[in-house]
């Protein structure tokens, strides 16, 4: 019993034992819509890399908002989102520090490539021969 108690004695966390340090990063992503307003931009990706090393990278939220815990240091904090021109900026984020950065991306102009726009015809015909393939199943 004394061994298993000196054994989980040795386990907790020691005021002595180094930490890691850094301070937080917060702000909001906006984005521009067609008719240049102001919008949240939601689940944006927000990144802060150390070199070329990815130290963080954390999604917007419903409002557009970001929070993230990142190590001292002069960090380059990038922001995209689908539609949107990628925006890249340096910070030093100080120990035990919190910073905000808010972030306004314009329109890219380019398609999101997930919606094609040329398929939106072939959808709707695809749509109306079910339809009609249903209608003709239930009258006969």
């Amino acid at each position: 019993m004394v061994v298993a108690i000196i054994f989980l004695v040795n386990r907790l966390p020691d005021a002595t034992r180094a930490r890691p340090v850094g301070g937080s990063l917060s702000g909001r992503v906006w984005g521009f819509s067609m008719y240049d307003e102001p919008m949240p931009l939601i689940w944006a990706r927000v990144s802060a890399y150390s070199g070329n090393i990815l130290v963080e990278s954390v999604s917007t939220s419903s409002n557009g908002s970001y929070f993230m815990f990142l190590p001292s240091g002069p960090l380059n904090v990038t922001v995209e989102h689908p539609g949107f021109k990628m925006q890249s900026r340096i910070i030093a984020i100080s120990e035990g520090g919190s910073a905000v950065m808010n972030f306004y991306l314009e329109r890219s102009e380019i398609p999101i490539p997930e919606f094609q726009a040329y398929l939106l015809p072939v959808v709707a015909v695809a749509l109306l021969l079910l339809t009609r393939v249903v209608a003709k199943r239930t009258h006969s």
